[in-house]
């Protein structure tokens, strides 16, 4: 399975997550609450990000100029939005931490918008069919998705 594929469908589920929090996110009466929230939503998506990060941009990266601003940019959303996981724990009061879920699932998004648009398209270009498998089946193995079927060599 193409890994592009792999992630998007990721993505997708993501999005359903994020409709949901922003959805609940008013209804919390504690600060602890939104933080269970985002705990568990940053643990997925740090585990998603750290995939791409090995997986992707460091297959796409040689075939860009040297230190692509578009791959670069992409990597430092990674770290901005582990950032904002980071600032939801440390939240002391609702408020704040209401603020700071909502600010991080809007930079993810807009993360995904620019995979999606940008870098996922390229690296369709730049990778071999036989590449994106191969990084599919990676991803499989780490994600510790049974490969039946043959659907990831």
């Amino acid at each position: 399975m193409d890994i592009l594929d792999v992630l998007a469908g990721e993505h997708g589920v993501f999005y359903g997550q994020f409709d949901d929090l922003e959805r609940t996110l008013p209804l919390a009466t504690a600060a602890e609450e939104v933080q269970v929230q985002a705990a568990l939503l940053g643990a997925a998506v740090e585990a998603h990000s750290a995939l791409e990060d090995d997986l992707v941009f460091t297959a796409v990266e040689p075939h860009l100029d040297a230190g692509s601003p578009d791959v670069r940019g992409l990597r430092m959303m990674h770290e901005e939005i582990a950032d904002g996981f980071g600032r939801v724990r440390a939240a002391r009061d609702l408020d704040t931490a209401r603020e700071e879920f909502a600010g991080v699932i809007g930079l993810a998004r807009q993360h995904f918008l620019g995979e999606e648009t940008f870098l996922f398209p390229k690296a369709r270009t730049l990778l071999t069919d036989e590449t994106r498998a191969a990084l599919g089946a990676t991803w499989a193995d780490r994600r510790g998705v049974m490969r039946a079927f043959g659907m990831w060599r």
